[in-house]
């Protein structure tokens, strides 16, 4: 993989976060950075197959904590190998997740989101 995509990548997390996420952007940055294929597995529940179900699960988590996302404030841990990015994101609360990617052709393809316990 070439080295500019896979920095790229890590920076795309950053985006899909800061920007996707905490703005709950979801059709458009959000989108952006997800294969149409995309699959989830998210904190343990089934996994999610398809942007959009992953869209339609992420509206659901933040519709029953109050309508708007936690704010994540920062990724203090990211690296990247090839196409797989990992980092951890840490929330205004002071939680934490993991989120591990599988990148192909500038989007997530495999995703996987574990919440860590301070």
């Amino acid at each position: 993989m070439d080295e500019d995509q896979v920095t790229k990548n890590l920076q795309g997390m950053d985006d899909l976060d800061f920007t996707g996420w905490n703005n709950a952007d979801w059709d458009g940055v959000f989108a952006e950075h997800h294969t149409d294929d995309v699959v989830v597995d998210w904190k343990g529940q089934p996994p999610t197959h398809g942007v959009q179900a992953h869209i339609d699960a992420m509206k659901a988590c933040v519709d029953s904590s109050g309508g708007t996302p936690p704010q994540i404030t920062s990724h203090p841990i990211g690296f990247r190998n090839g196409e797989w990015t990992c980092v951890i994101g840490e929330f205004e609360d002071g939680s934490r997740m993991v989120t591990v990617a599988k990148w192909r052709d500038g989007a997530i393809a495999e995703e996987y989101i574990l919440a860590l316990n301070p």
